[in-house]
């Protein structure tokens, strides 16, 4: 996409804060073939060295309240700043109107699908299969608050859905690449993929390729050199948000 000045600085100050990655793969990437690529999110570092050094064109699935003019300030107070926890609640909604001011024209650097929680989850899956239809990959951050292991949290399924849509349009299998992307190591390590069969149940082919997914990326992680992980959501999130951890859908109704 074309950066404004603003966009421009922002993209050069990224490259400072986050060393320049290299993507190491299990298996030959073709560039041509359209496929969904499964990253940990670890912070914003995921989303920032995907952004900055995933060069396969892609856009990237972003939740939409982040994106949302009017709704990224509650969202960044909570889900950034732990809102429940603040002393001085009016000093962090003020520091969360600012940062919602500054980040969102960054976050279209990644050119993003918002992703909703609501009937307009149709419009993402749409932009998502147009994309794939297009030759564009589609890059995702699946994980959801029930922990796992100290690098990866358990995914939600739903995203598998878009191997469907695909197919119907298509004729062809999506193939999904579990993703590890790791700040000390400059690294974004990309594992074999797994691909979509139409004939197995829809249930159970959400199971399987998430699990795969899931597993894949612990196990990329545990190959690298030793480095200290950075979880998707830090402890103060469990310690104030903790009754959500099983049931999401209740804390995205948090910033509507």
């Amino acid at each position: 996409m074309k950066k404004n000045l603003y966009q421009t600085l922002g993209w050069a100050l990224a490259h400072i804060v986050f060393p320049r990655a290299k993507v190491k793969s299990e298996t030959t990437l073709n560039p041509d073939e359209p496929a969904v690529y499964v990253c940990n999110h670890s912070g914003a570092i995921g989303p920032a060295l995907m952004t900055l050094d995933f060069k396969i064109p892609h856009k990237t699935w972003m939740i939409s309240y982040v994106l949302d003019k009017d709704k990224n300030k509650n969202f960044i107070f909570h889900d950034f700043f732990f809102g429940k926890s603040k002393k001085h609640p009016k000093f962090w909604r003020m520091l969360a109107f600012i940062v919602a001011k500054l980040l969102r024209p960054l976050l279209f650097l990644s050119d993003p699908i918002p992703v909703y929680h609501d009937r307009r989850m149709f419009n993402t899956f749409k932009e998502s299969t147009d994309t794939l239809v297009g030759g564009k990959s589609l890059v995702i951050f699946a994980e959801c608050p029930e922990r796992f292991s100290e690098y990866v949290n358990e995914l939600y399924s739903g995203f598998v859905d878009i191997a469907r849509s695909y197919y119907s349009a298509t004729g062809k299998n999506l193939k999904f690449y579990p993703v590890y992307a790791e700040k000390s190591n400059k690294v974004i390590s990309i594992g074999k993929p797994i691909e979509y069969t139409k004939e197995i149940p829809i249930q159970e082919i959400r199971e399987k390729i998430t699990s795969y997914l899931r597993d894949g990326i612990d196990r990329l992680a545990r190959n690298l050199p030793e480095h200290k992980p950075v979880p998707f959501l830090p402890e103060a999130w469990y310690q104030y948000y903790g009754e959500y951890e099983h049931n999401p859908m209740e804390y995205w109704k948090t910033f509507e």
